[in-house]
């Protein structure tokens, strides 16, 4: 794991920016193409901003969502919408964009359609960039949700999965670690002294094994994939 810390959100921002778009020209060289995953939230805004004026051969890259709500993109609360507005335009207008969120009523019923999307038109995930909550969550990982060993058996083969606990209001859709540990870098972007004291409650080497009270230490000790924490100080 390697630990980079700013002064500021903005620099934090560009810094991540800089480091994903690099690692997007670089899968591009190798194979011809790269798949981004990106998470929600309000701290991602900036940084999308920042990466969508990236100059790399967006035609190439396939974004989608590491989770959303199961809303429509009308709704403030869509992921998809909030990539619509704030990444997907500029020079990163040109990449294709691959939502979760299907028409079915809820993600339950939508989870084969979604499962079928994403196996039709990803190979493989190259990098993935995911938030954390002040509850030790990433993703649509939640603490002793009802959907947690699914979304982290690592063995299986779906790479996506419905969290409707009565506590996710509304219900969302997920990938699963099955699908994030074969990414070639994955990226933990937070910022805030409260999330700073959750990180390292979180890297506490005694409850490593206690996975379901923290979800994002499944990140964090694991060995698969190389992870760059970006936060501020």
């Amino acid at each position: 794991m390697n630990d980079n810390r700013y002064d500021s959100a903005d620099i934090l921002a560009r810094q991540l920016a800089e480091a994903v778009a690099d690692q997007l020209a670089e899968r591009i060289e190798e194979k011809g193409r790269a798949c981004l995953a990106v998470s929600g939230g309000k701290t991602p805004r900036l940084f999308f901003d920042l990466l969508s004026e990236q100059d790399i051969p967006w035609s190439k890259v396939l974004i989608t969502l590491v989770d959303d709500r199961w809303v429509d993109e009308d709704d403030e609360r869509s992921n998809a919408a909030l990539v619509k507005k704030h990444l997907l335009k500029k020079r990163a207008a040109q990449a294709y964009f691959l939502p979760l969120k299907t028409a079915s009523v809820s993600p339950v019923d939508g989870f084969m359609e979604c499962e079928n999307r994403l196996h039709e038109q990803i190979t493989r995930l190259d990098i993935a960039v995911l938030g954390m909550g002040t509850d030790g969550h990433t993703a649509s990982w939640f603490p002793h949700s009802k959907a947690l060993d699914s979304c982290l058996n690592e063995g299986a083969s779906a790479w996506s999965c419905p969290v409707t606990d009565d506590f996710v209001t509304p219900p969302r859709i997920t990938l699963t670690w099955s699908m994030l540990s074969q990414c070639q870098k994955l990226f933990l972007h937070f910022e805030g002294g409260e999330k700073n004291q959750v990180f390292e409650r979180a890297c506490d080497k005694d409850a490593s094994q206690n996975i379901a009270a923290m979800p994002i230490r499944t990140l964090l000790f694991q060995s698969q994939v190389p992870l760059g924490v970006y936060r501020t100080s």
